[in-house]
């Protein structure tokens, strides 16, 4: 059976990615509902057959189809991260999840994913998570949740987040959390798709590409064990290319295209890569730090943060491409966007690879 899927607060599509990635020949109709204009250009672009339906408050259940197998959300979460005013649960952005529950209530999907910070656990002194727990139980739910950290699903960044699966009570509970405990318990399909997939294994690495194309964070550039290596475009003092032999080439202008110089030997050398929460704004911490050690996740992406790397002395920030990867996302996919609006874009999405692994459990036996 095709799954008909809501996905609410959805951003840039994040979720209806990970569904895409699990079951691909299950995707139904899909609606989509966000306020930003700019992450609906991207999820529209992404997901040209997806229904629009405006804001979440303007979202009427009788106009949706009779049938919705599956809504995802992650309503907005400032008002329960560590990081803001601890608005809480009545405070106007979270309160949202109130909006999502009603079309919850009136569409009664088998199942719904949410999405939040772990602030939500302690939120209120505990009352904002046990309001949201006696709201899902009223509606007619159970359920169960877990605290994920991105780190564990192929990418390389620090990023915990609370995954909460409901599902219709009377119906079978689909067998999700503890999503796996060690890495034999991923799925052998996730796993192999990671493994293609991950942009680097537990470290960030610098690669400069030939002709200049900038720097991104790249699959598995190690060698040897615990180095972290750098590919650097190198040249000699009449500005050629240097080949890993010492040989200068000759290259004139009819022939200094990327792709000439793509197929040139680079020069590997160690680096020291350590990550930075921010690099233009020194008294910046995140959980008390600046800087992280060689070979540490990055830090967990926000709106706010523009993130950046120190190779030896020098700071650069994160490229959007290395910020899409670092959520799991593919590196062109928000593209269409000024860089400013891809670096918020990835700073409020989910990471893709968890949503991917919990939808794989949940329909693994339907």
């Amino acid at each position: 059976m095709t799954i008909n899927h809501l996905d609410l607060f959805s951003g840039i599509g994040g979720f209806s990615l990970a569904l895409e990635r699990a079951v691909p020949d299950r995707i139904g109709w899909t609606g989509y509902s966000d306020i930003d204009k700019y992450a609906n250009q991207v999820f529209k672009r992404r997901f040209p057959n997806a229904e629009g339906l405006g804001s979440v408050t303007d979202v009427q259940p009788k106009d949706l189809p009779e049938r919705i197998d599956l809504i995802t959300f992650g309503s907005p979460c400032q008002d329960f991260s560590i990081a803001g005013k601890r608005g809480g649960i009545s405070a106007n952005r979270s309160s949202l999840f109130f909006e999502a529950m009603r079309i919850i209530r009136a569409k009664k999907p088998k199942y719904f994913v949410f999405e939040n910070v772990k602030g939500l656990f302690s939120s209120g002194g505990g009352e904002d998570f046990a309001i949201v727990l006696r709201e899902i139980a009223d509606s007619g739910y159970d359920g169960g949740w877990e605290l994920l950290n991105s780190r564990h699903y192929g990418v390389p960044q620090n990023r915990e987040r609370i995954y909460f699966v409901g599902h219709l009570r009377g119906e079978c509970r689909p067998k999700v959390f503890p999503l796996r405990k060690g890495k034999q318990q991923i799925s052998k399909v996730s796993e192999q798709r990671i493994q293609q997939d991950k942009c680097h294994t537990n470290t960030l690495t610098a690669r400069y590409e030939a002709g200049g194309a900038g720097s991104y964070i790249v699959e598995n550039e190690q060698k040897g064990e615990g180095k972290e290596i750098e590919i650097a475009d190198y040249r000699n003092d009449e500005g050629l290319r240097i080949r890993g032999d010492n040989n200068s080439p000759c290259l004139t202008a009819s022939h200094n295209s990327e792709k000439e110089l793509s197929r040139l030997p680079a020069i590997v050398i160690e680096r020291e890569v350590r990550p930075v929460l921010t690099p233009d704004r020194a008294e910046k911490r995140q959980n008390g730090r600046r800087f992280k050690e060689n070979g540490d996740d990055m830090f967990t992406l926000t709106a706010q943060d523009k993130h950046g790397v120190a190779i030896d002395s020098k700071i650069r920030r994160l490229t959007p491409v290395e910020c899409s990867r670092l959520q799991g996302f593919p590196d062109d996919w928000n593209d269409c966007c000024s860089d400013s609006q891809r670096y918020k874009q990835m700073g409020n999405a989910i990471t893709v690879n968890v949503a991917e692994e919990i939808f794989r459990k949940l329909y693994e036996r339907t």
